[in-house]
């Protein structure tokens, strides 16, 4: 089919938005009124006149305004849009919108000022947040959806979803106000869920005669003969016992690593560190208020005082990190990190000898038994809406419906027996870390060339900026033949199957939804969401290095962060809790 791309209409708008800018930042003239008010009318009209052009032509169409990815090469002439336009039996126009954040935000605000001639749809890679969709939706740019989603004639491909999952991403996409606005991407992957893999250095422990330790009494015990003991054999006091560093959010701040020992904290990970209560399930608490979270500083004092924990976890950045774990002879005792490639390869791809020295192992249990790591669950993100003014919501509805076709979904990979294959003969010559430990029973699907479509620009998908769903079956069952020739039980950064059979369980439960707040609630909290969790991570070097006193400074801490907000934060965060989980 042929379509018409609207470089017009992105070029008045980011004309548009310069001048919507420039207003922003001193007094506007009546020129500069006079100029935006004629960039915005043209942008409204453009996409007038393309809808008339559409009705004349006969032909059904949908008029789609989409966050771009440079990976994409192509919208037009796109394998997964040409399925999609089979599937629903109307053509695809675009709109093509900035792929940085800011700027598609940006020119989002300028076409919501063009009035009602809008594009029937949005597509983005989630890049509005919550507040900003609650807001869209309020103001009528967004139309609700949910009288449709939930219609299972209409979205039987949506509706097929399993249920628990299903209820999961309703529940994502309901709004602070009752509504739905959107459909959602969800993918669960459990090697992002629980990144704090933590490592033993487990040539340190052969060479002294030590066991792997459980308990954070054990590994204190092991700190110690790392420190004393010379484990490297170079004859200096050099070996650093727990290392990590605290900025770095995706398994490398060992801080929350050791904390999961004495009370579940998810890192900031999700609602600025605010968990449900796992005693009873559903009362919102701030951890890092509770008295386990100041015996698990105590206990990190202890590591520090005795040089068993690295002051350099309180200022290195992954570049220093990078440079210490992978520093000859090995100096790391203790680590946590949810990248394996933050440690060095040899010329053949292979790891070298420092990452070889680690074993990785359980959580740590700490003195009343507690045993966590930190979890930060796969959001259902915002991917797909209906502009106010779309004449035909329904075909609308059926369009975002097909995203969930596995017809449709299986484009996005490319061309059958050629980039990927479900034949039971190839697939059974493939196995992986799922299926050697009996959680699935067979590998179901082979992707024989991932690695291109995703690591170079092609036109074979839209770059997950649409709604989509993958189950964790699929997940667990998938083989990427183009980065794993053979599975090899033995192979030392083959941890998939390790990270959810040691850590999946190991999560807090249950976990606190993403929390969605009125513009009202917003307002409130908005100084304490931005500020409490830098805040506590700088309190938890404070008390680790003793600039304050973890016996006669903690009154005055708890006050110091309630001043901050914490309390109406937390009735606040409870209060949207309970509309959530509503029956």
């Amino acid at each position: 089919m042929m379509r018409k791309q609207y470089k017009t209409l992105i070029a008045m708008c980011l004309a548009g938005s310069m001048a919507a800018s420039a207003l922003s930042g001193c007094g506007s003239s009546g020129t500069e009124e006079a100029k935006e008010t004629t960039e915005v009318a043209a942008v409204s009209e453009e996409v007038a006149e393309d809808a008339d052009s559409s009705e004349s032509e006969g032909v059904k169409k949908l008029v789609v305004a989409i966050q771009q990815s440079a990976y994409v090469t192509d919208y037009d002439d796109n394998h997964f849009t040409n399925a999609l336009e089979e599937e629903i039996g109307a053509e695809i126009e675009f709109i093509l919108l900035p792929e940085d954040p800011g700027e598609f935000q940006s020119k989002l605000s300028l076409m919501a000022a063009a009035g009602d001639d809008l594009p029937d749809l949005l597509f983005t890679g989630g890049a509005l947040s919550i507040e900003t969709i609650l807001q869209y939706g309020k103001q009528g740019l967004f139309l609700p959806i949910e009288e449709y989603i939930y219609d299972a004639e209409l979205m039987p491909n949506y509706n097929s979803i399993p249920q628990e999952d299903l209820d999961f991403m309703n529940e994502a996409s309901t709004m602070a106000d009752g509504h739905i606005y959107s459909l959602g991407h969800y993918e669960q992957n459990i090697w992002n869920e629980v990144p704090f893999r933590t490592f033993i250095n487990k040539t340190w422990l052969d060479t002294l005669g030590l066991e792997v330790p459980t308990t954070t009494d054990e590994l204190y015990d092991v700190l110690v003969a790392f420190r004393d003991g010379d484990p490297n054999g170079n004859g200096k006091q050099d070996e650093i016992g727990v290392y990590g560093y605290q900025s770095g959010v995706y398994g490398y701040n060992v801080l929350a690593t050791l904390m999961n020992a004495f009370i579940a904290w998810n890192n900031n990970n999700q609602n600025g560190g605010l968990m449900l209560d796992t005693d009873d399930g559903k009362t919102v608490i701030a951890p890092y208020t509770q008295e386990e979270w100041r015996e698990g500083l105590r206990y990190m004092r202890k590591l520090y005082e005795e040089n068993l924990l690295s002051p350099s976890i309180f200022t290195d950045d992954d570049s220093q990190f990078r440079a210490t774990v992978n520093a000859e002879p090995n100096i790391v005792g203790f680590v946590s990190f949810g990248s394996l490639s933050r440690y060095e390869n040899d010329a053949d791809g292979n790891k070298k000898q420092n990452f070889l020295d680690l074993q990785i192992i359980d959580p740590l249990i700490g003195p009343e038994g507690v045993q966590y790591t930190p979890y930060a669950f796969s959001s259902s993100w915002q991917a797909f809406f209906v502009f106010r003014g779309c004449e035909d919501v329904e075909l609308a509805m059926k369009l975002g419906d097909a995203f969930f076709s596995q017809k449709v979904k299986d484009k996005i990979s490319g061309e059958y027996g050629v980039d990927w294959t479900d034949d039971p003969e190839i697939c059974g010559q493939y196995t992986n870390g799922y299926v050697y430990k009996g959680m699935v029973d067979s590998i179901s699907r082979v992707d024989l060339t991932e690695v291109d479509h995703w690591a170079s620009p092609n036109n074979w998908n839209w770059r997950d900026n649409n709604p989509e769903y993958r189950s964790l079956e699929e997940e667990m069952s998938t083989v990427d033949a183009s980065l794993i020739e053979e599975f090899d039980p033995d192979d030392p950064e083959a941890l998939a199957d390790e990270t959810f059979d040691m850590y999946y369980p190991r999560r807090p439960e249950p976990a606190l939804p993403v929390l969605k707040y009125t513009e009202e609630e917003s307002e409130v909290i908005t100084d304490a969401v931005a500020n409490i969790p830098s805040f506590v991570e700088q309190t938890m070097a404070e008390f680790i290095t003793g600039a304050r006193d973890l016996d006669n400074g903690w009154d005055d801490y708890i006050a110091e962060i309630n001043s901050m907000g914490l309390e109406e934060w937390i009735a606040i965060a409870q209060a949207s809790y309970d509309r959530t989980t509503a029956e």
